[in-house]
């Protein structure tokens, strides 16, 4: 990477380099390390807005006194600028003809990753072609430093360009600031390539929560709501039973709104406590439509990621007036149920107790326990909170 990069990963262990900090690096760079400092800034904040980019590329252009600059990526008959400071008169001919007889990417495109390598060693190749006197040479661009970032059939390059001059543009001093840009240049490509990767993920998870027909909401440690699907908005947005207050959800009656927040607290364990726990329970709604069945479920991550601050809480809203009751032979047929057992299972999803279910049902109370821990031997789960997530999937 060159003397100067190493010296600024040991800055603070370094009492004399940081005494010359704001000072010209005599023989090592044209930047001072303030300079060098804002110039990496500059790159990673385009990792994070690429808007950014262009204004970074022409800090570099100042920097080395280049006449233009650019990202470029692809082979010969895919390349195209991903950024560039340049004229656009001069990016529109590159994309619709001069980028196919480009030359000097197409050696720098199979070379070495992170290679710095001259204009002077590249031009020279066509000197004279099509692509030399009908396109660098106007735009004065027919020298300059071009480096391979990345691997790959379809690699990104970047370059800083310049007209011919008597002294070649390759000095040492422009070779070793852009050879201590490479590593930064490539770290910000890979965090951008991350970022765009989680964006795309997020957005194929919102799509599928949307397609769901329950209210989905996430709660954060601190009760306020962090996500919410389509259905989710609508439910609040109607203010039939249950809002948005201050960013914190919550029931418009009393009762309701204090069993959701205890069922918020107990999944969030906002109490201090390490256990962590679901509860069910009903909604009256003031148009006089069935009420909502509330379920709010603790959102686990592996033990050895998760801290209190961290706790995440789901809140499902079923309206049972837009939703179906499940289909009690589909839980036979999925689970092997009894008729007994996929009774009890669908009137526990519906938020009733034990006690209701057996007046329901006519039959006795220990007869419902009994069908509930068949239920549960046959779907693997040890609890009622874990059995009513598991049923709702069938529900979606």
């Amino acid at each position: 990477m060159g003397e100067i990069s190493y010296r600024l990963q040991n800055a603070s262990s370094n009492e004399e380099w940081h005494a010359e900090a704001g000072r010209r690096i005599e023989d090592h760079t044209m930047v001072t390390v303030d300079e060098f400092s804002r110039l990496v800034s500059a790159i990673y904040a385009s990792a994070i807005d690429p808007d950014n980019w262009v204004e970074a590329l022409a800090e570099v252009n100042r920097a080395v006194d280049a006449t233009g600059g650019g990202l470029l990526i692809g082979n010969g008959t895919t390349r195209r600028v991903l950024n560039a400071n340049v004229p656009p008169e001069a990016i529109e001919s590159y994309s619709e003809y001069y980028r196919h007889i480009d030359y000097v990417l197409a050696a720098v495109e199979t070379g070495a990753v992170g290679l710095v390598r001259s204009g002077s060693e590249l031009v020279a190749l066509k000197a004279g072609s099509e692509f030399d006197a009908d396109w660098m040479r106007p735009h004065q661009m027919d020298d300059g430093l071009f480096v391979r970032l990345t691997d790959g059939a379809a690699p990104t390059c970047f370059l800083v360009a310049a007209p011919k001059r008597s002294e070649s543009f390759d000095t040492p001093e422009r070779v070793k600031l852009i050879d201590a840009l490479v590593p930064h240049l490539q770290q910000a490509l890979r965090t951008r390539s991350e970022l765009t990767a989680l964006a795309r993920r997020n957005a194929d998870l919102a799509r599928a929560l949307d397609a769901v027909r329950h209210g989905i909401i996430t709660v954060g440690s601190q009760g306020l709501v962090t996500n919410l699907n389509t259905a989710a908005e609508r439910i609040v947005r109607v203010d039939d039973g249950m809002q948005l207050r201050s960013g914190r959800i919550a029931a418009t009656g009393m009762y309701a709104n204090r069993k959701l927040q205890c069922a918020l607290h107990a999944a969030l364990a906002d109490d201090g406590s390490m256990v962590r726990s679901g509860q069910s329970f009903v909604c009256e709604r003031p148009s006089g439509k069935r009420p909502y069945v509330i379920h709010v479920l603790p959102l686990h991550r592996n033990a050895v990621d998760e801290i209190a601050s961290d706790a995440t809480a789901l809140v499902l809203i079923i309206d049972p007036d837009e939703d179906p009751e499940p289909a009690a032979a589909l839980l036979r047929r999925l689970y092997g149920l009894t008729v007994g057992e996929s009774e009890v299972a669908v009137r526990l999803t519906g938020g009733a107790s034990l006690a209701d279910i057996a007046d329901e049902l006519s039959v006795s109370y220990q007869t419902v326990r009994t069908h509930l821990q068949h239920v549960f031997d046959k779907t693997d789960t040890h609890r009622q909170a874990e059995l009513v997530r598991l049923l709702l999937t069938q529900r979606a």
